[in-house]
């Protein structure tokens, strides 16, 4: 079993705001407040069409994942490194970045740990949706 323990607040502006940022000439206080959910995941949409998953790297998501699933979890390690992984009594706590969740579902998506974070990563993020 694969239980998701936190994400980051406000995920889909804290995206949006990322894509913008290095492009808008708005001072940050205004690119956090103008643009509707809508409009920030049409743009998160576009950005990751276009090849740019740099700024989903700005989401994180942290997972409670039972320890029958740690073969699955070092075998994603040897791939990825961008995962942290604590162990604890009979599960580990897993977080690691939205692009590398992405990658993931692309490059492992017959793994049950990928298959049970698939549910967690918004549509929107996914090159191709």
């Amino acid at each position: 079993m694969v239980e998701l323990i936190s994400q980051t607040d406000d995920l889909i502006k804290v995206i949006s705001t990322a894509a913008r940022v290095c492009y808008s000439g708005l001072p940050l206080k205004e690119l956090l407040t103008r643009y509707s959910k809508e409009e920030n995941e049409e743009l998160i949409k576009r950005v990751v069409s276009m090849g740019h998953l740099s700024v989903i790297e700005h989401g994180v998501l942290t997972f409670k994942v039972e320890g029958s699933l740690k073969e699955e979890l070092f075998e994603i390690m040897v791939d990825k490194p961008y995962l942290k992984i604590t162990p604890k009594e009979g599960y580990f706590i897993v977080s690691l970045n939205l692009r590398t969740a992405v990658e993931l579902l692309e490059e492992k998506p017959h793994l049950r740990f990928v298959k049970e974070i698939e549910k967690f990563i918004p549509p929107f993020v996914r090159p191709g949706t």
